[in-house]
This record gives structure tokens, C-alpha cells and sequence, in this order.
């Protein structure tokens, strides 16, 4: 995966520096190729497709990126492509994943939370 790290405008992080919260134009749109290979990580694919379902023009650079990406080859062996309906079911895709491993993490947060306190609590 690659990590796209930009600081931006909005929440500040351990270093002082101002972490922006989502995307812009410019960033996403330098994104897309990466978002249909899966090479971001979670941080970076959730401000995309946060900013890419906001954006008409956006959505249309993804439109038309994924058309040439994934259309041609598909046209080549005549097979139907309906690509509002995939780009929206890799978009949910996308954002389920990050989903499921932030509540993960915080599962093995509270786990982990828990047997520490039982062996304080069960030590004394």
C-alpha cells in the first residue's frame, strides 16, 4: 500500500503540523490510478472516496479513468460493463474495509484493555 501524506488544513497531529481532513481536487484526482489498483492505505483511500462521492467532477475523472482502465478490455471480449454500478460498489467496498479494521483495531484495543486490568486486578 502506499501512504499518501500530505498535511493539510483542520486537525493537528502529535508533531504540531496541521493535518488536513479530506482531499482536494488536485490530490484526488493525482489519486485515481492508485484507488483502482488498491495500492492506498486506509487513511488515504477513506478521504478518497469521501471527496470523490462529494465532487461531480471528480467522480467524473474516476468515471472516465476506470472506463479506459477496465472498459477497454472488457469491450475487447464484448462483455457488458456497467460502470456507475461498479465504481459505486468499489467505492462501498472500499469504505467497508476501512470500517472493518478500524473496529478491529478498536476490538484489540479493549481485548488487550481487559487482560491488562485482570492481571493488575487479578495479581493483587
Amino acid at each position: 500500500m502506499i501512504e499518501v501524506s500530505t498535511y493539510y488544513g483542520n486537525t493537528k497531529d502529535f508533531r504540531g503540523f496541521v493535518k488536513r481532513v479530506s482531499m482536494d481536487c488536485k490530490e484526488t484526482q493525482h489519486c485515481i490510478q492508485l484507488f483502482l489498483k488498491d495500492e492506498l492505505d486506509d487513511g488515504a483511500a477513506q478521504k478518497f472516496v469521501e471527496h470523490v462521492r462529494s465532487c461531480n467532477e471528480c467522480m467524473e475523472e474516476l468515471t472516465i479513468e476506470y472506463l479506459l482502465s477496465e472498459g477497454m478490455s472488457r469491450l475487447e471480449n464484448a462483455d457488458d460493463i456497467d460502470v456507475q454500478k461498479e465504481l459505486e460498489e468499489m467505492l462501498n467496498r472500499t469504505m467497508a474495509r476501512v470500517r472493518r479494521k478500524k473496529q478491529l483495531k478498536a476490538g484489540l484495543f479493549l481485548l488487550i484493555s481487559m487482560l491488562l486490568c485482570m492481571l493488575f486486578l487479578g495479581g493483587t
